[in-house]
């Protein structure tokens, strides 16, 4: 799955909790915009897996109400991502290999590490 075809499954499973919120009266048409435009100005075509995983960790920051698409996909992030970045880590420390273990926990930190979506999919609810 490219980072394109993710940012769509996000976009379209915003666009169905929006869809929901107004229904149900739990959000206005005017927050309802809001919430539009940030994703619109947040995920952009052509943007790298990093990139829109950073991105897709700030929307509900910014629009609580997003919260429950976000957190799933940075839920998947954290098992997919992190912790083999981290297991990676403490077996190179475990080796003896500090040196190793240093660098590729400084490039995952500045992000620096080369993603792949492994997942499923569609992002976990």
């Amino acid at each position: 799955m490219t980072p394109d075809d993710l940012r769509q499954q996000i976009e379209l499973q915003i666009v169905e909790l929006i869809k929901a919120k107004l229904a149900d009266g739990s959000m206005t048409e005017e927050r309802a915009q809001q919430a539009s435009q940030t994703v619109l100005d947040s995920l952009k075509p052509g943007m790298s897996l990093e990139e829109l995983y950073q991105a897709v960790g700030r929307l509900d920051d910014v629009v609580q109400e997003l919260a429950p698409v976000v957190l799933p996909i940075m839920k998947q992030y954290e098992k997919e991502i992190v912790q083999p970045i981290s297991a990676n880590v403490s077996a190179l420390i475990r080796q003896g290999q500090y040196d190793a273990a240093a660098k590729l926990a400084h490039k995952a930190i500045a992000s620096d590490v080369k993603l792949e979506w492994t997942g499923s999919g569609k992002p976990s609810s």
